[in-house]
Formats: C-alpha cells, sequence, structure tokens
C-alpha cells in the first residue's frame, strides 16, 4: 500500500492485488482497509480483491497500460516449510506454535517474529499471528532472555503505524482472526474505530488522531480494560 501511495503521481497506472475483501484487513481490520484503499482509489489506483497472481497469470487480464515496475508483496505467509517431517508443531497456516516464553512444543526450542502464533493477553490467550516490526522485536527480546534461563514472558501491546498522503494511520492491539464488532468513528479526514469482544476493547485505530491510539496502546499494556461504552 504504502508502495502504491509512494508511485500514484508517478506511475501510468497502479493495481493492487489483494486476497482479502480489504488491504490490511488481517492485521489492521476492515475500517483500517477501507478507508486507505478509498484514499487510493481517489488517486486512480485500481484494486482486484479477492484475488491472486499466480504463475503463468497473464497481467494484460488487467488491462496494464505498461509495466515498468512491478514490486511483489507476496504476503505473510509462515516461511516454515523446512520443519516439515519434525515434531514442531505447527498451526492450519504454518506458523510455529510458541507459549508466553516463545518455546515450542519442544523444550529449548524457541522461535519468534512473523513465524510464529502465540497467545495474545488481550484475547484471554488466543493464539494468534502478528506480523508488526515492534512485535517481532519483543518476541526476540523475550526469547533470547528464556534461551539464557531468565524465566520471561511475554508481555506486550502490538502496535502498527504508516504514514500516507501526510496522514498518519496508527493501529495498537488485536481483533483477533475473526470477524469482531466495533464501535466507529471513521471519516475522513479524522477516524478512529475500536474493536471489542465481550464488551471490551481490544485494539484501537486511528486515521490523523494522534497521540490517540498511543496512549490507548499505553492504558492497555498497563493493565486497563476500555470498556466499550468508554470508547464511545
Amino acid at each position: 500500500m504504502e508502495i502504491a501511495a509512494f508511485l500514484s503521481d508517478k506511475a501510468g497506472a497502479i493495481s493492487v492485488v489483494e486476497r482479502q475483501e480489504f488491504p490490511y484487513q488481517k492485521a489492521l481490520g476492515p475500517q483500517v482497509g477501507g478507508v486507505t484503499m478509498k484514499m487510493l482509489q481517489n488517486k486512480g489506483v485500481k484494486f482486484h480483491m479477492k484475488a491472486e497472481l499466480r504463475q503463468g497469470s497473464s497481467l494484460p487480464l488487467w488491462s496494464f497500460a505498461a509495466l515498468v515496475l512491478a514490486p511483489l508483496l507476496a504476503g505473510t505467509f509462515p516461511n516454515s516449510a523446512f520443519l516439515k517431517g519434525t515434531s514442531i508443531a505447527r498451526d492450519a497456516s504454518g506458523a510455529i506454535l510458541v507459549d508466553l516464553h516463545m518455546q515450542t512444543n519442544i523444550p529449548n526450542v524457541f522461535a519468534a517474529g512473523d513465524v510464529v502464533s502465540f497467545p495474545v493477553a488481550l484475547l484471554n490467550g488466543e493464539q494468534c499471528s502478528i506480523h508488526h516490526q515492534q512485535v517481532a522485536e519483543v518476541h526476540g527480546h523475550t526469547a533470547a532472555l528464556n534461551m539464557l534461563k531468565k524465566e520471561k514472558e511475554l508481555h506486550t501491546v502490538p502496535f502498527f503505524w504508516t504514514t500516507m498522503f501526510g496522514k498518519s494511520i496508527r493501529y495498537a492491539g488485536c481483533h483477533g482472526d475473526a470477524a469482531v464488532p466495533s464501535y466507529a468513528r471513521w471519516r475522513d479526514p479524522h477516524s478512529s474505530a475500536f474493536p471489542f469482544r465481550d464488551g471490551v476493547v481490544t485494539a484501537a485505530a486511528s486515521l490523523s488522531c494522534d497521540p490517540m491510539v498511543a496512549l490507548i496502546a499505553e492504558a492497555l499494556y498497563s493493565g486497563k480494560q476500555i470498556s466499550k461504552e468508554e470508547a464511545e
């Protein structure tokens, strides 16, 4: 998405191919994805949703005027095929299952980063894969401490940030893999959304509303529960 935004005033034609209904859908939720998609569409970027490029695909099928540059972001499938045939447990997507010490089901074998599925405290310990730089850094730190027998449990609030057309996009927390209800004030130029479960906010997203999401991340990190009513 950031590449498409950067090239929007430089390339003759840009198309984004995405497997989901919205960009960022699995990582940030449909509200964020829908608004960023509209921002790019307003700049002439074309979207082909619920689709994917396969080897041998015919690019002219989507009327590319000229193919000068074709960045291929292959997505975030866990690169764990090398573990096939081993006893290390993985989920259906191939993500390595770890506990709060970043340890696999094999004692003294640790994993961290985009390749793992780990228990998320905000979702009452539900296993999730979260592909954010900040999360990977905390994973690595926690795994290293436990390799040194420091007995450190993972404690973090996932935080994602980017900027598009001069507007800040922030997301803290986790909405999980399943669709969850949200309370949203999602409109340009200042927008926010709060996914929740059982009446408790599990994440916050914003467009040009700094530092709201950072403050919510701090509250969630300290263990505070934010009710749906408080978010409203």
